[in-house]
């Protein structure tokens, strides 16, 4: 698919809806090719990325942390001692 400059305004559904479909985009400004736009290609994880990052969001395991909400609870309940400090 090919747009101009100009159109990117009033058609930018069609080049949203392009890159859904998987095509490639190409911006022209005064009849001179601009740029491309690509569609996001899926990153595929293998088993070492996969390890790494278990190994790095888990890097916190050994804390004592049951959950997140229970750490966030635990941070945020020394805010206030009292209701009468609202």
């Amino acid at each position: 698919m090919q747009l101009t400059a100009s159109q990117l305004q009033s058609k930018h559904k069609a080049l949203i809806d392009a890159l859904k479909r998987g095509e490639t985009v190409e911006i022209t400004y005064h009849g001179q090719p601009l740029g491309v736009v690509h569609p996001v290609t899926p990153a595929i994880n293998s088993k070492e990325q996969e390890s790494a990052m278990n190994d790095f969001f888990g890097m916190h395991g050994d804390s004592g942390i049951a959950t997140v909400e229970d750490e966030l609870r635990n941070i945020r309940k020394g805010r206030r001692s009292s209701l009468s400090d609202l």
